[in-house]
């Protein structure tokens, strides 16, 4: 155990709370005694070791804990075609030869942590399932600081002490280290808000961070990093409940105004990552006109589609990954990120009247609605493809409720008996298809799309019917029959 956790440890006796933070604050320099959480922090030189001290503890470390996999790794070994006993043979080899020590080091530089999974991967190249912990240690982390490494230990027993160790050794780190001097600082507050989570709730964690970013900015100069944490914080705002969501255009106003323009200034990424965001915020607070300006924004030039990879891969917890699909009409627009950009938008240009972009939607964009509309707007033929959106629908409708086509008229049967109970396992999907279905309806009536809209509609009142929303279609035919007339 590293000189600085094993104090820890005995001064606590393992316990976190106020027995921590005194500990900590006996090792400040000052007198102040302020017990609140997160104000204290530990000197950095504590905290930080030279390459070789790290190089040795980590070999000698993952050597004690992983030197031999026992009998709760058999399972996932064989997963992977590992056989426990050749596996164990092959680790303590790994493990006998000081050369492996600068390869597992070098790994651990690179990647910032290891797990028993990887220790694996690193020997075999085998990808075991991850979650695996490995006997007497859960984790290890390493990260390069200001020349020098911040090792920290996750031990199995009292793991949530060490977790609370490490993520008060993170904040220690950003309260005094320059962020140049840090090796990506993304990586360090990404993993700061992952073991804050455990200890404090969502909402004290979203307010943490938020304030630690302000510091860094007083003591900063603006740099890619800072850009980085800045986009990081207005995510976490989005992620953490209502109260930090109201904050979110506020922040971004801020992140704009600083990152605007300049060697740094937002590129097209980063700005589509802040429209969506802006896209959520405006439809929660039902600015119709805001939905339309973020929404087309995303929309044209295939923006939100063309960074949609990196988009999904560098923030997850703010865009739906599921596969859109474009095939089908009976589903929840809210599982894909593009689908549901469409479905409120589409939603806010009805409202405001304006069924000349909606119809183009329809005609440029098969995910405005699905494939079938998309075919019949394009063509001057419509009778030959308006039997698809039947056929569609009932497809839907199929593998909805049985995963399969097998079975059509039984699985309608059920859809029909089901989907307009609140309590159905069908309710969600059937209100938002048949809340859109209402939108084409206005649009391709209004568009004078009279084949489109009859056949549409017949459909529509075979499977998809919702009597609120059905009547808001007839006030609202009725209503533009009579300005028409006038």
């Amino acid at each position: 155990m590293l000189k600085c956790d094993e104090q820890l440890m005995q001064a606590t006796q393992g316990q976190t709370g106020e027995r921590l933070e005194k500990v900590i604050n006996a090792y400040m320099q000052d007198e102040c005694m302020d017990l609140q959480p997160w104000r204290a922090v530990l000197p950095v030189d504590l905290i930080l070791t030279d390459e070789e001290c790290a190089e040795e503890f980590c070999f000698l470390l993952l050597k004690k804990y992983w030197k031999q996999a026992n009998l709760l790794f058999v399972e996932p070994l064989q997963a992977v075609n590992l056989d426990i006993e050749f596996a164990n043979e092959r680790i303590q080899l790994f493990f006998e030869s000081p050369q492996n020590k600068s390869a597992l080091f070098n790994y651990l530089v690179i990647h910032s942590e290891m797990r028993f999974e990887h220790l694996i991967a690193l020997i075999f190249g085998k990808t075991m399932k991850e979650g695996i912990r490995g006997a007497g240690l859960e984790c290890l982390y390493v990260h390069k600081i200001d020349g020098q490494y911040f090792v920290q230990a996750i031990y199995c027993t009292q793991s949530l002490f060490w977790e609370t160790v490490y993520a008060k050794k993170l904040y220690s780190i950003f309260q005094q280290v320059p962020l140049h001097a840090i090796d990506d600082p993304l990586i360090l507050m990404k993993n700061f808000k992952m073991h804050v989570l455990k200890i404090e709730s969502v909402n004290r964690t979203a307010t943490i961070i938020h304030k630690l970013i302000q510091r860094l900015d007083h003591v900063n100069p603006q740099s890619f990093q800072l850009k980085q944490l800045h986009l990081f914080n207005v995510i976490t705002h989005f992620t953490s409940g209502r109260r930090h969501f109201l904050k979110l255009k506020k922040c971004i106003e801020h992140v704009e105004a600083m990152w605007g323009t300049g060697h740094w200034a937002l590129n097209e990424k980063e700005r589509t990552l802040l429209s969506y965001i802006l896209l959520n915020d405006a439809v929660m607070k039902k600015d119709r006109e805001k939905v339309i300006e973020h929404g087309l924004f995303l929309i044209e030039q295939d923006r939100l589609n063309n960074h949609a990879v990196e988009l999904v891969v560098e923030y997850s917890d703010v865009l739906k990954s599921m596969k859109p699909q474009p095939e089908a009409l009976v589903k929840n627009y809210k599982e894909n990120y593009l689908e549901y950009v469409f479905f409120v938008v589409m939603d806010a240009l009805v409202e405001k009247q304006r069924f000349g972009t909606v119809f183009r939607l329809l005609q440029e964009h098969e995910l405005a609605s699905c494939t079938a509309i998309y075919d019949v707007v394009n063509t001057s033929s419509k009778a030959e493809v308006l039997h698809k959106i039947e056929a569609t629908v009932q497809r839907d409708i199929a593998f909805l409720v049985d995963s399969s086509p097998q079975y059509m008229l039984d699985s309608v049967r059920v859809w029909q008996e089901q989907y307009t109970s609140p309590t159905s396992p069908y309710w969600t999907v059937a209100e938002m298809t048949s809340w859109h279905i209402c939108n084409v309806l206005k649009t391709v009536f209004v568009e004078e799309q009279y084949e489109v809209f009859e056949k549409l509609m017949s459909v529509y009142k075979k499977y998809l019917v919702i009597p609120s929303h059905v009547e808001r279609l007839r006030e609202f035919i009725e209503e533009y029959i009579v300005k028409q007339g006038s």
